[in-house]
């Protein structure tokens, strides 16, 4: 029978082998962005793209890393598997690479469209003063996410859609690092959901998207925490660690719930949101129990799912959704 003090030291050497790796990353990474900051006007602006990206990675880290020491002491699920954390740091320096490369192309095309379509339509015309720039911040993040309710909301009810957001969903084991265990393509799905709906409707302050793109960040990690913490009666004003961990449920009554981001008014007005318990802390992953540990299969999963889509295999489940997976595994259309 294992003891509480075998359990302790278990729970050390985890976390000591986790934390070095971590600093490997981070001094392998600061190496690199300190070469680049060095020769990289000598040899390519191109270079500049690589720095930024590796530097956004160590914020990244820094945020995980944070999350991961406080659910060292108030952990929901205790013991995760190390690999599961060691996995999803790689993941995201994938992400950054081709994520980024990707929306320098499609980043592009924002301006004409908003300008072809005579975006912006409305001026706030606020006065220069600090609550002038709350009310600023909270329009604009409501915006956010409500464009982000809907876009999610298709990631969870078409299949082509699925196809790369189950990698988030695959993750039994949500902890901070589970915040950036995205697929890059999400990002191009952002410009038509989120980016050009909010630039055509108001004029946007230069200063909010980078203040955005930070609060994001935390409010990620924030929401993605192995911890057990009940936020009472705000649970239905503000999105927490609790809500979302239904979210990413595995059991069939949790399916599709909770999609709303930052608050969870638009769950409740688009029939989407589930109230936990007091104590309702489920297991997480996907129905069907597919997950993924290689780098390989993660980048190429979404296009293996689309082609499967485009040549459905013969038998009895073709053309029966209710067939093809466990009920609530995956989206119904």
């Amino acid at each position: 029978m294992i003891s509480e003090h075998d359990n302790f030291v278990d729970k050390h050497r985890m976390s000591v082998f986790l934390l070095k790796r971590v600093f490997v990353l981070l001094i392998i990474t600061r190496s690199v962005t300190n070469c680049f900051i060095q020769y990289g006007e000598s040899v390519m602006n191109w270079l500049d793209f690589f720095t930024a990206t590796i530097l956004s990675y160590e914020k990244l880290i820094f945020l995980c890393t944070i999350g991961l020491a406080i659910e060292y002491f108030w952990p929901n699920e205790k013991n995760q598997p190390s690999k599961t954390i060691l996995f999803n740091f790689i993941w995201v320096l994938n992400f950054l690479l081709v994520g980024n490369i990707l929306m320098i192309f499609v980043g592009r095309s924002v301006g004409p469209i908003i300008a072809a379509l005579g975006g912006p339509w409305f001026d706030l015309n606020l006065p220069d003063t600090w609550w002038a720039w709350l009310v600023h911040f909270g329009i604009f993040i409501a915006l956010y996410d409500f464009g982000y309710y809907w876009m999610h909301r298709a990631q969870h009810s078409w299949r082509w859609f699925w196809c790369h957001h189950k990698l988030h969903h695959n993750d039994e084991h949500v902890n901070a690092t589970t915040s950036f265990r995205h697929h890059w393509m999400e990002n191009v799905y952002r410009v038509p959901f989120i980016v050009i709906p909010m630039s055509m409707l108001v004029e946007i302050d230069s200063s909010m998207p980078v203040i955005l793109f930070d609060v994001m960040l935390v409010w990620a990690v924030f929401t993605h925490l192995n911890v057990r913490l009940d936020l009472g009666p705000f649970t239905r004003v503000i999105a927490g660690p609790q809500y979302h961990r239904i979210h990413h449920s595995n059991l069939p009554v949790h399916q599709d719930k909770n999609l709303t981001a930052y608050f969870p008014i638009w769950d409740v007005l688009f029939g989407t949101a589930y109230i936990p318990e007091k104590d309702e802390y489920p297991t997480c992953g996907t129905v069907d129990g597919e997950t993924v540990w290689s780098v390989w299969e993660a980048n190429v999963g979404v296009f293996k799912g689309w082609w499967g889509l485009l040549h459905p295999a013969p038998g009895p489940a073709q053309g029966d959704p209710a067939l093809e997976s466990p009920e609530g595994s995956t989206p119904r259309d």
